[in-house]
């Protein structure tokens, strides 16, 4: 036998033993991992986020942590500043005649808007010192008394709650934080959820 086919029988020998001696391993089964970030993800600078360590989990494991959604709100700013106003101290029947006074106004008008415009989904109903106002798809708005604390408290569907004090120097309800009046909140986010120009007479003046 020549070297030639002595060196070739001999590289097919080595190459059967590598065959058989891969085949002869034991399986392995693999296992699949995914990634779960398991802290709060914070918004960077330049619009992405900036995540922290995460942890590997398997893919059939419960999450360890859920996501929420958070309501947002918007906050109207008036075009110009609108007077520093002050919280009186009013006695409990200077209170309900002034708040009486302004959710009969308040609900008298947005009645009258009701009969005057086709809005969709518009209703309004007031009982009881606390009037709705509804805006179909728009969302929903609360005013209400509140005699313990002599306020009048509002939820939005674009701001959120706030509580009104009165002022009667300027015969106005107002929020303590920004100093806006609940006028100028319902004419400016009304107006813009129903295209229509409002002008909610809560002021003295109106």
């Amino acid at each position: 036998m020549s070297a030639a086919a002595q060196g070739t029988r001999i590289s097919r020998a080595l190459l059967a033993r590598t065959r058989f001696a891969r085949q002869s391993q034991p399986s392995v089964s693999t296992r699949t991992y995914t990634t779960a970030s398991t802290l709060t993800a914070a918004a960077s600078t330049s619009g992405r986020l900036a995540r922290l360590p995460q942890t590997m989990i398997p893919r059939s494991s419960t999450p360890l942590c859920t996501s929420s959604s958070l309501r947002t709100y918007t906050t109207m700013t008036p075009s110009s500043p609108e007077p520093t106003y002050t919280v009186s101290d009013l006695s409990e029947d200077d209170y309900h005649t002034a708040s009486d006074a302004s959710m009969d106004r308040m609900v008298e008008y947005f009645e009258d808007l009701g009969d005057e415009y086709e809005i969709p989904g518009y209703d309004v109903e007031y009982q009881s010192g606390v009037m709705t106002l509804k805006l179909g798809d728009k969302g929903t708005y609360v005013v209400n008394k509140q005699p313990p604390n002599k306020q009048l408290w509002l939820s939005s569907p674009t701001s959120g709650p706030k509580r009104y004090d009165f002022d009667a120097e300027h015969k106005v309800w107002f929020y303590g934080r920004d100093h806006h009046s609940l006028k100028f909140l319902l004419d400016t986010e009304i107006t813009k959820a129903i295209g229509i120009d409002i002008d909610v007479p809560l002021d003295a003046a109106k």
